[in-house]
């Protein structure tokens, strides 16, 4: 009797061991990492003999702070597309996209993070309220929603900011939806140039 009652045992523990082994090992995807790129900017009118020095800083929303690709369902819930993420938290890769989009313009004579701008220079200040998928059914993207406020100062003059582009989804992949993000981030980045241009004098 005893022998009988003993055997369970012995077949558990090869099973619990299993079970801690498949615990220990890691079965997720490998992470894919998404440049977004600059776009380049013209300027309509010749360059000023004395270009402004820019202030440029950008911030993001609670929830947007972080390295992975995110959507937003129905629940209101941000989810993540995988193992899908940007090379830096989101505020250090937008700033850096966004910056480089501004230097193309050759309106600058320099773009830093300083904390404030000088008497004579101009200051930008960006916060990114959405930058994420939008999902109606979990697991389907929609569009790519990008919403951005800030501030504009140039001079003596001080500019609200809201700048906002929607991109539609065709297919639900990943590499779809990042060409998404790609074009919403363009559309903002022209809709900034565009104000800079028409509310300063560069």
């Amino acid at each position: 009797m005893i022998k009988k009652l003993a055997l369970p045992g012995l077949f558990a523990i090869p099973m619990l061991l299993g079970a801690c082994s498949g615990i220990l090992s890691s079965e997720q995807a490998a992470q894919q990492i998404y440049l977004l790129e600059p776009v380049a900017l013209s300027a309509k009118n010749p360059a000023a003999e004395e270009l402004p020095v820019l202030v440029f800083a950008l911030s993001a929303v609670p929830g947007l702070d972080t390295n992975r690709i995110q959507a937003l369902d129905a629940d209101a819930r941000l989810n993540q597309y995988g193992n899908a993420r940007w090379p830096d938290f989101l505020p250090e890769t937008l700033t850096s996209v966004v910056r480089r989009s501004l230097v193309s313009s050759d309106r600058f004579a320099a773009i830093t993070t300083a904390t404030s701008a000088t008497s004579d220079g101009w200051e930008l200040t960006l916060e990114v309220q959405q930058f994420y998928g939008v999902q109606r059914v979990r697991g389907t993207t929609d569009r790519v929603s990008a919403v951005f406020g800030g501030r504009l100062q140039c001079g003596t003059q001080d500019h609200r900011l809201d700048l906002s582009a929607s991109i539609p989804v065709s297919e639900e992949r990943l590499s779809v939806v990042v060409a998404a993000y790609q074009q919403a981030l363009d559309d903002v980045t022209n809709q900034l140039w565009v104000q800079i241009e028409s509310r300063c004098e560069i």
